[in-house]
């Protein structure tokens, strides 16, 4: 942080942090360019939240469909940041209300479990995972518990083949028991099957999968989700102790409030988000800039330094 100020000044806040090849650490920072916080007199690009700037803020929470009442709050908060960029502002009231941790990357004291309703997208991304981890040479053992589906072993086998990876089949919380404690020395991806969030004999059935391994649980839910269906989902599933949410498919949808409604009812962490269907790419760490960026998008004429061609980069 002292190297940071000494380069960006006082005002520089730490935006995400990530381990980089060869035990190094890569450091986002950001400067909300703030000249004096009692002056009301400034310029468009440091002065304070002006009326043109929260309409737009308005308008673009109401195009991704997020409720008036959580909109109303990030407009506050972002009022009173006092930052006149609007990607800033947006993304200061959006880590004021939300809480953002992709998943550790050297903690394997648990499994990671992903859930989620049918067709979200959870294999791909294990195999996403998994990819991630294999190319940081980190050890990766992959359990999938979906014996039922036609071909949800076969699709996923197909993937862990490619990486030189065994997949390990659990019929049961025992059988996944057994595997996650042969391989406590390195990262668990434990995939499961479809769920329907408002069936309590799935529920109680994956919830006995979690209890058993005390599995680290991450929800996934995919992009063009209904913001009204994924409160209820979240609100549905609070017994499960998730505590991450990850998203899916954000190149096939336009409208993002599900995933401010989810993390909101649920209480979970912002952790990735998947914006490709190559395995290999497209699934990366979310923080409040990036996800500022996507619900600002370019076409509405923002106009700040902290806006680029992508929302990640």
């Amino acid at each position: 942080m002292r190297t940071i100020r000494e380069q960006l000044g006082e005002e520089a806040i730490i935006v995400s942090t990530q381990k980089g090849e060869n035990g190094g650490v890569r450091v986002t920072a950001a400067l909300d360019m703030i000249d004096d916080l009692d002056d009301p007199v400034m310029d468009h690009h440091h002065g304070p939240v002006t009326e043109d700037m929260a309409d737009l803020l308005a308008e673009a929470l109401e195009r991704h469909n997020v409720p008036g009442r959580l909109t109303d709050r990030l407009l506050r908060t972002a009022g009173s940041l006092h930052s006149g960029d609007p990607v800033l502002a947006l993304a200061g009231a959006l880590d004021t209300h939300f809480r953002f941790a992709p998943l550790p990357e050297n903690d394997f004291r648990r499994p990671v479990m992903l859930i989620g309703p049918p067709g979200a997208g959870k294999t791909l991304a294990i195999a996403k995972l998994a990819t991630r981890a294999v190319m940081s040479r980190r050890q990766v053992n992959v359990i999938t518990t979906d014996v039922v589906k036609a071909g949800g072993v076969e699709q996923l086998q197909a993937l862990t083949s490619v990486l030189k990876l065994h997949l390990n089949t659990a019929h049961n919380p025992a059988d996944l028991k057994r595997f996650c404690g042969a391989r406590a020395d390195r990262l668990q991806l434990i995939d499961t099957a479809g769920i329907n969030p408002f069936d309590k004999d799935d529920v109680a059935g994956l919830k006995a999968m979690i209890d058993a391994v005390g599995a680290e649980v991450v929800l996934v839910l995919p992009a063009g989700c209904d913001a009204g269906e994924a409160a209820e989902i979240a609100d549905s599933l609070k017994t499960l102790s998730i505590t991450r949410l990850l998203a899916t498919r954000l190149d096939m949808a336009r409208r993002l409030g599900f995933m401010l409604v989810a993390a909101e009812i649920g209480q979970f962490r912002f952790s990735y988000v998947s914006t490709s269907p190559q395995v290999a790419e497209g699934l990366a760490p979310i923080n409040p800039v990036s996800l500022a960026r996507l619900l600002l998008p370019a076409q509405t004429g923002i106009d700040s330094p902290h806006y680029g061609d992508r929302a990640f980069g």
